[in-house]
């Protein structure tokens, strides 16, 4: 497979395994590409004269138990959760209209809802926009309502939580995280498990997670780091940015980025392995501590330079005397980095 084929086919795959998470959320209010563009110039212009705002705040509160369930779907508006005392969860819902008059921004904030189902230990939150056919015979193309959900929930609690059109974000939550949004930023703050966070158009942003086994964080058009934190295994990637990783302990790695750098900065565990590539754009290896490692690197069109001293050094130079292969072992060779470029320099240096 040439490295054209890889990038093609990691951008359909984050993508792919991205946008059933909206369509679970509102499958009819997602607007394709060409219809988006049509609607653009129009849109701006019903935005401009839409200059009333009328808001809506109600609270819900639900019990879920310490280790209960909450499932989170919104459509426009962001998603904000963090860890409340007690055994219940409460749901801050503010909606927030935009229209001509005030009167019609009252009046089109009752065609959004949002929905609050209690069962035993679970919780979900639906928000719902009105259909094609319910606007169609109130003579209304488009309803500007956007919601935004502030939740506190247990620090045990497993929580999903998806939105279209906003950020979903989550702090000092010790149960399962599952964040996922089309556009809009992923943000987590000394999560426990975190399962997955995905976003689209956005970037992924994780610190202090303390994650017992795999980690997921991706994005199509944004940049995905973690910083200060342990995992037993890592999955990194993303299409159009950059990813990093930065004081995470973890076993096993993999980072990946189509257009943009990839670096790790920090310790290596003993016995560890990190995979790490990039189509176009460099990675860099900044290393702290003294467990050693056996690299082995390659780039197709870019430079190879380790300032770190390496027995066994093996490798190849191109046509113009850069080095574009390289192997070697340093210290003890407890750790495998694997590194691989088509359009980047690598470099590995001391931090």
């Amino acid at each position: 497979m040439t490295h054209r084929q890889v990038a093609s086919f990691v951008a359909l795959t984050l993508m792919t395994a991205a946008l059933p998470a909206a369509a679970q959320v509102y499958p009819d209010r997602i607007p394709s590409a060409a219809s988006a563009r049509e609607r653009g110039d129009r849109g701006r212009d019903r935005r401009d004269q839409a200059r009333e705002e009328q808001t809506e705040h109600t609270t819900k509160t639900v019990k879920i138990g310490a280790t209960g369930e909450l499932d989170l779907a919104n459509i426009s508006g962001d998603i904000v959760i963090s860890r409340g005392g007690g055994q219940d969860a409460t749901i801050d819902i503010v909606k927030s209209a935009r229209a001509r008059t005030a009167d019609e921004a009252r009046e089109v904030l009752g065609l959004v809802t949002v929905d609050v189902v209690e069962r035993a230990g679970r919780a979900e939150v639906r928000t719902r926009y009105p259909s094609g056919d319910e606007l169609r015979t109130q003579n209304r193309r488009n309803v500007h309502v956007s919601v935004t959900l502030t939740v506190t929930a247990p620090t045990g609690a497993r929580i999903t939580a998806r939105s279209v059109s906003g950020s979903v974000s989550a702090r000092d939550i010790r149960g399962e995280l599952t964040l996922e949004t089309v556009s809009g930023n992923v943000t987590v703050a000394n999560g426990g498990r975190i399962s997955g966070a995905k976003t689209i158009s956005g970037n992924v942003d994780i610190t202090g997670a303390d994650v017992e086994g795999a980690l997921e964080a991706s994005s199509v058009s944004g940049n995905v780091a973690i910083r200060k934190g342990k995992a037993n295994r890592l999955a990194l990637s993303t299409v159009s940015g950059g990813v990093s990783l930065e004081d995470v302990a973890c076993q096993r790695a993999e980072l990946q980025a189509v257009s943009g750098d990839v670096s790790l900065t920090g310790a290596l565990a003993a016995g560890s392995r990190y995979e790490m590539s990039s189509h176009s754009g460099e990675v860099r290896i900044a290393l702290s501590g003294d467990t050693g490692f056996e690299l082995d690197a390659t780039s197709f069109s870019g430079s190879i330079r380790s300032d770190l001293p390496l027995t066994g050094q093996t490798g190849g130079n191109d046509r113009r005397g850069r080095q574009h292969a390289l192997k070697g072992v340093f210290g003890n060779g407890s750790a495998v980095l694997d590194v691989t470029t088509f359009s980047g320099s690598i470099v590995i240096s001391k931090r």
